[in-house]
């Protein structure tokens, strides 16, 4: 079982790149978006992963002199932008020096990140604690957000879905279209396909993150990092394998 989980887990989150694992990699992001989307507004009031959404709500605060809130947001814009960043930059030094694992870094990086949220969120309380719980949401969904563009051709955002749900129109409208001669517009059903499926797993997780959060508590986020771990860890070991074993012979080879 764990050798198979293993050549998946390359195939997955690998550099070699094919539309099947690319689809299957933003299938697992997507619901890992829609749950942490939904866990951060039953706890917070804001959805994490949906920054059009959280400007809105800053601005409609800053009318109602909700400060707290108005905060809330800043912050959540400010550490999804950071999170993009740390992605581009991790991403880039890991295909600058060729390693199997620029995907993967990325992707441990969040899952880790949301294990801690997991571990030590639920001991915090009082005053500021919808800051600690928003920052690290919000920079995880940053990263997740940004990861998906390093993959070549793959038209879709998975934190949010109002892109996916336009195409999906889009393609409905050129599948119903008839001119004159009764001859269709040539929709792309294999986009239609994908677009419907991801939409359909955001919800999902979004389901699935609430109900978690009302039968677990905040220890529900483990679950979703568990799967991110199990996605992303064996390109990093492998990396880090391959590292201590060239090392090793070079040492040897010195001496």
């Amino acid at each position: 079982m764990l050798p198979w989980i293993s050549r998946y887990a390359l195939l997955l989150s690998g550099p070699r790149r094919t539309p099947l694992f690319d689809r299957h990699l933003a299938f697992l992001l997507v619901v890992i978006a829609g749950a942490l989307n939904s866990v951060g507004f039953v706890v917070v009031g804001l959805y994490t992963s949906h920054m059009t959404g959280v400007t809105a709500s800053a601005a409609d605060n800053i009318v109602t002199a909700n400060w707290g809130m108005v905060g809330a947001g800043v912050l959540s814009i400010v550490f999804f932008v950071l999170g993009a960043m740390s992605c581009t930059v991790l991403f880039t030094w890991g295909r600058r020096r060729r390693l199997s694992s620029r995907y993967a870094n990325v992707l441990t990086l969040e899952g880790l990140l949301i294990l801690l949220m997991g571990l030590f969120a639920g001991t915090v309380d009082g005053p500021g604690y919808e800051e600690v719980l928003v920052a690290p949401l919000c920079f995880t969904m940053g990263l997740q957000n940004a990861l998906i563009t390093k993959i070549r051709d793959f038209p879709v955002r998975t934190t949010h879905v109002t892109g996916m749900v336009t195409d999906i129109a889009v393609e409905l409208g050129r599948l119903v279209y008839r001119n004159g001669d009764q001859v269709g517009v040539m929709a792309d059903k294999e986009k239609l396909g994908v677009l419907s499926t991801l939409v359909g797993l955001f919800f999902v997780g979004g389901v699935v993150g609430t109900l978690g959060y009302w039968w677990l508590g905040l220890n529900v986020l483990m679950v979703g990092a568990c799967l991110i771990l199990l996605a992303s860890l064996p390109p990093v070991l492998r990396d880090a394998l391959g590292r201590g074993t060239r090392f090793t012979q070079r040492v040897r080879v010195s001496t």
